[in-house]
């Protein structure tokens, strides 16, 4: 799917910006792409002290659903607005809350299923509070984390499910981690299976079959269902 914040990215444009007016204005931009989307106002409310509003605008597309939001004040609309006396980015601000809630939620949703998870690589001693950490061999922040794993497991027994948000070779990856360390006689072996296909200069691996490959997507897609959005993500 395209990504509708571009077109959102229009500024200062001349009409009544009223809800239905505001819709009936992106329905034209966004069914010229996407016959079939849905658009709506999901919320207007005022966004602080500016004289502008907040829109809330959802796209839906074939049940996958969007939102992103806008200002309007008079006939003008805009993307964004900033306040440089308090450094506010009042977009900004709300792409976080947005992504907050929706690891919250995630967390929420998944702790029971990631705790009878059997694809999982479980590290550290099973007598400490448990983790469930969410990664991706081609995520920098996970590669990060897992550089730093010894803290965690200090503290912690790890259990890390592979749910790759990047492309098809995140996903082999993905499958032969699982594959080799089943035979991993310790965590040390596990986690030198792991550094190995988190190397970003890795180029020649193993073949993986359809059914490996199919299994390491119906974990992510699994994951995904449950509001699975961004790697890591830990759950404690």
């Amino acid at each position: 799917m395209k990504k509708f914040a571009l077109i959102l990215s229009i500024a200062n444009l001349a009409f009544a910006a009223s809800n239905a007016q505001i819709s009936d204005f992106y329905s034209q931009s966004i069914k010229a792409q996407f016959p079939n989307a849905k658009i709506n106002i999901e919320k207007r409310e005022k966004a602080g002290d500016t004289g502008f509003e907040s829109v809330i605008l959802s796209v839906e597309i074939d049940g996958l659903k969007q939102e992103e939001i806008l200002f309007t004040k008079d006939d003008i609309i805009v993307p964004d607005i900033i306040d440089l006396k308090s450094k506010i980015s009042y977009r900004q601000e709300y792409e976080m809350k947005k992504f907050q809630d929706a690891r919250n939620n995630f967390i929420k949703n998944a702790k029971a299923v990631a705790e009878k998870e059997k694809m999982v690589i479980k590290l550290g001693d099973k007598n400490k509070p448990a983790i469930y950490v969410f990664t991706d061999p081609e995520c920098p922040y996970c590669r990060e984390h897992l550089k730093n794993i010894d803290e965690d497991l200090k503290q912690y027994q790890v259990n890390f499910i592979i749910t790759p948000v990047h492309g098809k070779s995140a996903f082999e990856k993905s499958a032969l981690i699982y594959k080799e360390t089943k035979k991993a006689k310790n965590d040390k072996e596990k986690i030198a299976i792991m550094n190995k296909y988190f190397n970003p200069d890795i180029k020649n691996y193993p073949k993986v079959s359809e059914s490996e490959l199919k299994e390491a997507f119906a974990l992510y897609e699994k994951y995904r269902a449950l509001g699975l959005s961004a790697t890591p993500t830990i759950i404690k």
